[in-house]
């Protein structure tokens, strides 16, 4: 029964005190003691339960919002009945609560972490979009001759995965397409350097060595995607002259 899957479904959840709520609408629904439930609390908590089916029961058929209701009351019973029997004093309820707490402020912090690199990210494409695009938009693709010489430098690797050499015309498209990444990459690199010449940066070499004794492992650099694709290693550094 649909009515009874909801009210399993709010009991396991068991989720916070209902007559705690800020905000949302105020009206009263229902009164346990002292204790208020709110059209927020209510619909709050059935948000929470994040199932389309039980919500669209509960908006719409009359039992089944008093069946959920019914729930409700019957979980502040219950939270009620362990304060009175003095459990929220607890040393196992209060070490639980600690470990929660500390486990909230830290998903708290990944999100935050996460909106920042968002915000970072979008404001870092629009600049190079206001910027670049205009120039990149005005990049000649790679000609044979540059692909050809590409090809012949970097002949030693250019095998398959049976060890034997690959034909020009077979990696043809995938170095056109990585030289014309590197005339991107390039163009990006001269915006920074310009704006380098018009701020004031400094590098501490002593913090940044003593940076690479407490990376363990193998560390995954976060690049933001609208950043050009890296290029060669022997490709000059921002700073040097052309």
């Amino acid at each position: 029964m649909l009515i009874r899957t909801i009210a399993v479904g709010a009991v396991a959840v068991l989720l916070a005190l209902t007559g705690c709520s800020k905000g949302g609408d105020t009206t009263v629904v229902a009164k346990v003691n002292q204790t208020k439930i709110t059209a927020a609390d209510f619909k709050r908590q059935l948000e929470g339960l994040d199932n389309f089916q039980m919500e669209q029961a509960v908006a719409t058929d009359s039992a089944s919002r008093k069946e959920f209701l019914e729930d409700l009351i019957g979980i502040e019973l219950v939270l009620q009945e362990a304060k009175r029997q003095g459990l929220d004093k607890d040393a196992d309820y209060k070490k639980t609560q600690e470990n929660v707490k500390k486990e909230y402020e830290e998903a708290k912090k990944r999100l935050e972490k996460r909106y920042q690199d968002a915000s970072r990210n979008e404001l870092f494409k629009a600049v190079l979009k206001k910027e670049l695009a205009e120039k990149a938009g005005k990049l000649t693709p790679p000609t044979e001759k540059e692909t050809r010489a590409f090809y012949e430098k970097n002949q030693a690797k250019m095998v398959g995965m049976d060890g034997k050499k690959l034909a020009f015309k077979a990696v043809e498209p995938q170095i056109k397409q990585r030289l014309f990444q590197e005339k991107q990459r390039d163009l990006y690199l001269e915006y920074i350097k310009g704006l380098r010449e018009k701020a004031k940066v400094t590098v501490d070499e002593k913090a940044l060595d003593a940076l690479a004794s407490s990376l363990a492992g193998t560390v995954t650099l976060q690049v933001p995607q609208a950043q050009p694709p890296a290029s060669p290693k022997d490709e000059k550094k921002p700073d040097e002259k052309k």
